[in-house]
């Protein structure tokens, strides 16, 4: 059974040094996939993020594909003190666990999670603010599809300029084992952000997840789902980082300057 647990965290007044350390998260991703007793069928993938048009959007994007389906993803932002973190899991564990879990492997001052069972939402889009949340994070299950290896990488490959995304990676699409696969899985890294697909080859449904920056216009999402896959698709929409805007304007390039130079001011009187 494709994973079904979806924990999302949204993190404020992060460490700068520490989201910006590959290896930190390299070992995020490996003690956080050991804690929920997940499988991993990869090594953990990152890939750094530094040439953006905006200076404050720089960081690390990383993820681990697992068996079932299951992933996890995270995007640090370092410049605006900030993570967001996607696992798609079949573990169980309390908000507060994973919660606690996650502050001790990146600290954060303000941590917020949301849980979502992938086998049962109502697609509504109510707790959606596009004028102060960061950003939409789309989640899509699709019946009764025949789809292949191919067909995936090749979706990916192609799906993110459609939505006004920008491919900053080359899908990356694996079978859960070598020899008689159950699943597929793929992930595409946009900027900042990311698409995943988990399909499930003997109960032919799949579970799409898109993560952007961005709001995009009103039913773009779903009329291309619907296009791809038919009517099959069910599909609801996330606000993701919700105080983004609140807790990251204490760290603009003028505020940054300014804590720079108060140490001259202390000192020197000036």
């Amino acid at each position: 059974m494709l994973a079904t647990r979806h924990y999302m965290i949204d993190a404020y007044g992060c460490i700068s040094e520490q989201t910006n350390n590959y290896m930190l998260v390299n070992d995020f991703l490996i003690n956080i996939t050991h804690k929920l007793n997940m499988e991993p069928v990869m090594p953990p993938f990152i890939l750094p993020y530094y040439y953006c048009e905006d200076a404050e959007d720089v960081g690390i994007s990383a993820f681990c594909i697992c068996d079932e389906g299951s992933h996890v993803t995270i995007h640090t932002f370092p410049q605006r003190s900030c993570y967001f973190i996607d696992i798609l899991t079949n573990s169980f564990i309390e908000e507060e666990g994973v919660a606690d879990f996650v502050k001790s492997q990146l600290y954060a001052g303000n941590l917020q999670i949301h849980t979502v069972d992938r086998r049962d939402f109502d697609p509504d889009a109510s707790n959606v603010d596009s004028r102060n949340d960061f950003g939409p994070h789309y989640m899509a299950n699709i019946n009764d599809l025949d789809i292949s290896f191919e067909s995936i990488y090749r979706w990916l490959d192609t799906i993110a300029p459609q939505i006004n995304m920008q491919p900053i990676s080359r899908p990356y699409v694996i079978y859960n084992t070598v020899r008689d696969a159950e699943y597929i899985s793929g992930i595409l890294v946009v900027a900042q952000s990311h698409i995943a697909f988990h399909y499930s080859i003997e109960d032919r449904v799949a579970n799409v997840d898109i993560f952007s920056c961005s709001f995009l216009g009103n039913g773009v999402v779903e009329s291309l789902l619907e296009e791809c896959f038919g009517a099959k698709v069910k599909l609801k929409l996330f606000a993701r980082g919700s105080k983004h805007r609140i807790e990251c304007q204490h760290y603009s390039r003028q505020s940054r300057i300014e804590k720079c130079q108060s140490w001259r001011k202390n000192i020197y009187d000036i």
